[in-house]
């Protein structure tokens, strides 16, 4: 763990995060106690500018993302709902919902988004959904009145505020374009990101250093591998004997196994036994309580070179800030596809309602919706402490 990720430092820079809004909290529109808003007029122009300068293919795009809006919001939901109901009938499934904050290991998980690249990251992935909302309502001639920053506690998002009534008064495909541009220009930056790791600065990190094994980036409490001594920083080279140069080879020899089978991994020149255990989500599978690294842990080629180390650190440093975009931007963009009140996806939910069925009578539905959404998203958020009031519940 590096100085970045320490416990306290994480601590320390929400701590100041909050401290630097309450200082300051007379620059900022506060709404219902907690959220702060600052609003400013940044982006506007360019706003302007690409919505007349590229105003058709926009256009396109914005018909497009329509498409692939109201297919995420049912995948979503579809999502939520299969999530909750493995949690209740499969034993010790981990809920794979969860509020994700830089930082801060994500509950029920080994995983951590770094907090400096993941503070990097957040701020693009709001960005570019905030100002693809914008400069799509642009093209369809609605006015934005703002842009700017919020605070919700320490967490950060932006905004771009449109003229409701000429939104809510425009067609029903410009409001749906306008909702869904947000989402699918998060989508398009995780195509994006992923193209660029993977024919650009992926080959070109493996061309300046040799493979030597693979690095375990979490282990789960409780379960055979943290049981048989192996932790977080370890390089693993060996599973039975077999050399693992990738995250690939590591799970094809995993796979091989099955539960109730001893298993030999090399991790750090110490050798570490264990028992596979049963796979939550499929009994017939081995499970061990690990997760690697998606990138082999490496040996420069020219290790003596300081400029060498320098280049290839920078190059690392923006590895995993293209993929912390990408994940982040997927997250994000899907979260706003839930059909929930006022998030994108709730929008194009009762514009759809609304024409479907009346104002009076949508916007009733709609509201049926967003409460079933809530409650079936609040559960599985709060799986994680539910399920350990229950096991704490049995053995009084």
């Amino acid at each position: 763990m590096n100085f970045f990720e320490s416990g306290w430092f994480v601590a320390a820079f929400y701590i100041t995060i909050m401290l630097l809004v309450f200082l300051n909290r007379k620059r900022f529109i506060i709404q219902h106690k907690f959220i702060a808003l600052y609003k400013t007029k940044l982006g506007l122009n360019l706003m302007d500018t690409w919505s007349e300068k590229y105003g058709e293919y926009l256009r396109v795009l914005g018909f497009i993302g329509i498409g692939a809006g109201f297919i995420g919001l049912i995948t979503m939901l579809v999502f939520l709902i299969k999530n909750l109901v493995e949690l209740v009938i499969v034993p010790n499934t981990q809920s794979a919902v969860s509020l994700v904050v830089p930082g801060v290991a994500v509950p029920g998980s080994p995983v951590t988004i770094p907090l400096i690249s993941g503070w990097l990251a957040l701020f693009l992935v709001v960005v570019v959904h905030e100002f693809s909302h914008g400069v799509i309502a642009r093209v369809h001639k609605i006015p934005i009145l703002s842009s700017g920053i919020f605070f919700m506690g320490p967490l950060m998002g932006a905004f771009v505020e449109p003229d409701e009534k000429k939104l809510k008064s425009s067609a029903d495909t410009a409001q749906y374009s306008v909702y869904a541009a947000g989402p699918f220009s998060n989508m398009l930056l995780t195509l994006v990101c992923i193209g660029v790791l993977t024919f650009l600065l992926n080959p070109l990190a493996g061309a300046m250093a040799d493979p030597m094994g693979v690095a375990v980036v979490g282990v789960s409490e409780g379960l055979p591998a943290a049981q048989a001594g192996l932790a977080d920083g370890m390089i693993i080279t060996e599973v039975n004997g077999i050399p693992v140069l990738s995250a690939d080879e590591f799970s094809g020899q995993l796979k091989n196994l099955k539960p109730g089978e001893s298993v030999e991994i090399l991790a750090d020149h110490t050798k570490h036994t264990m028992v596979a255990g049963k796979n939550p989500k499929d009994p017939n599978l081995p499970h061990i309580g690990i997760l690697v690294s998606g990138q082999p842990a490496i040996a420069l080629k020219y290790e003596e070179s300081w400029s060498y180390r320098v280049l290839f650190w920078l190059l690392n440093a923006l590895i995993e800030l293209l993929a912390v975009t990408g994940l982040l931007s997927l997250g994000i963009g899907l979260a706003n596809l839930l059909p929930l009140g006022p998030v994108d996806g709730g929008r194009m939910m009762q514009v759809m309602l609304g024409r479907a069925k009346g104002k009076r009578k949508g916007d009733y539905v709609w509201k049926k919706i967003s409460f079933f959404t809530l409650m079936v998203l609040a559960i599985n958020l709060a799986w994680p402490v539910l399920a350990w009031a229950g096991r704490f519940l049995l053995t009084l």
